[in-house]
């Protein structure tokens, strides 16, 4: 006898298939028009990340990055022929300074675009650009300046998405692009790309707390729980990802996003907190970050997270013969969710789990929370670095707008000391 959540699991694929198809086609087309432009910087003679900057044949910016030493940086852009040039910005204002190293490479070398490449294959692409910052590298080079008043007046997407004071209504977290992320992620690039957006004007006295949604969401899930933070101290920072795209992606843009406002604000220091998906790429994006960069960050709370992935996942990519990126990831056992607990987090990050387990649904033959298996939310991994481990009577939506998810991050934040992230023991 078939059991009825098996038709309904079935009948909800086929209902799917046409989103299927849409971001089947939508990667194939990726790998068809866009290339990778990557490398590595193998060098940097005061051991801080550099800026390296992308620029087309006539020496106008494209894009850049954040890139730290001995990390794989890369670009995805449409074919044609670029240049790099990195720079140890010692004073801090975004400008190549004429007393600042830098290395130029006239004629970048690229490759095509892997979507979830191997570390072998990861390994090869750094080698593809090698960039070295030395004291005495001074050779002439094309003038470039970061500052925000110059990329918000000659990058449109920057002065749209980057540090843009928005309100949750904004169109762009509107149910229409949520889909358009999660099965037409090309698309989404193309027209809303990846943001770091603000609710109110950048306060630098303010505590940043950088809010990371889930699958199938968009900022707008945070809007109960923000309302009950103090607004007066925290400065609240939205990250919008396509959630189709391969995780390793969606995270490696958050850590330069972090890593770019701490270069530009030097906050004293800042929080993250995730829900469900999010909590993977966040914690991925902080294991991105080097040992100084890390420094500031003191919490890290995440809510209905699958640490050890799900079963759906793992059933269509056994089942459809499609390759859908973010079901790898999210397969128990895949390479992301190994490599998530290879490396620990700094012990001064303080990391607490609220784990939801009430709306038990039939469709998953395990306990759950109404959508994610609770066994995977109690990863071992992640209960070992826990500092709090809390669990709560709530579905894996209903975790966002709960009065007790709401006590808790208030405890949490109250607890910090005045200064750093943990007060010091004394005897």
């Amino acid at each position: 006898m078939i059991e009825w959540r098996v038709i309904l699991a079935t009948a909800l694929l086929l209902s799917s298939g046409c989103s299927l198809l849409k971001l089947d086609k939508e990667m194939q087309q990726a790998r068809q028009e866009l290339l990778l432009i990557p490398g590595q910087l193998q060098t940097s003679d005061s051991g801080r990340s550099a800026l390296v900057a992308l620029l087309d044949a006539q020496g106008k910016l494209v894009n850049y990055r954040v890139a730290a030493p001995g990390e794989l940086f890369y670009f995805t852009e449409a074919p044609a022929t670029y240049q790099l040039l990195a720079f140890d910005d010692r004073n801090g204002n975004f400008i190549l300074d004429s007393d600042e190293p830098r290395h130029w490479l006239a004629k970048a070398q690229s490759a095509p675009l892997s979507v979830q490449p191997e570390p072998d294959e990861r390994a090869r692409l750094s080698r593809l650009n090698p960039l070295r910052l030395a004291a005495t590298d001074l050779q002439p080079a094309p003038a470039l300046d970061l500052s925000l008043k110059v990329l918000y007046h000659e990058q449109p997407r920057m002065q749209s998405n980057y540090l843009q004071p928005v309100s949750f209504d904004d169109p762009r977290f509107s149910d229409a692009n949520i889909r358009l992320g999660a099965w037409q992620p090309l698309s989404f690039m193309r027209e809303l790309g990846y943001g770091l957006y603000l609710l109110e004007p950048w306060d630098e006295d303010k505590e940043p707390i950088i809010l990371v949604h889930g699958i199938n969401s968009s900022p707008r899930d945070w809007q109960e729980l923000a309302a009950n933070l103090d607004l007066q101290r925290y400065q609240l920072v939205l990250y919008h990802f396509p959630s189709g795209l391969p995780l390793n992606n969606s995270a490696y843009m958050l850590s330069l996003g972090i890593r770019d406002l701490q270069m530009r604000h030097t906050p004293t220091r800042l929080h993250v907190f995730a829900h469900s998906m999010g909590g993977l790429v966040a914690r991925h994006a902080l294991q991105l970050l080097s040992d100084d960069e890390n420094q500031r960050l003191c919490l890290f709370i995440t809510l209905s997270t699958p640490w050890a992935g799900h079963p759906s996942a793992a059933r269509g990519v056994r089942d459809v013969p499609l390759d859908i990126p973010v079901w790898r990831d999210m397969a128990p056992g895949s390479r992301y969710l190994q490599d998530l607990f290879a490396t620990p987090l700094p012990t001064h990050m303080r990391q607490w789990l609220l784990v939801s387990y009430a709306g038990n649904t039939r469709l998953l033959p395990e306990p759950n929370d109404g959508t994610v298996p609770l066994a995977s939310e109690l990863r071992t991994a992640a209960q070992d670095e826990a500092e709090r481990l809390y669990l709560l009577d709530e579905t894996h939506t209903s975790i966002l707008n709960s009065k007790r998810s709401n006590a808790l991050l208030e405890r949490a934040l109250n607890s910090l000391p005045a200064q750093g992230c943990k007060t010091v023991a004394t005897d």
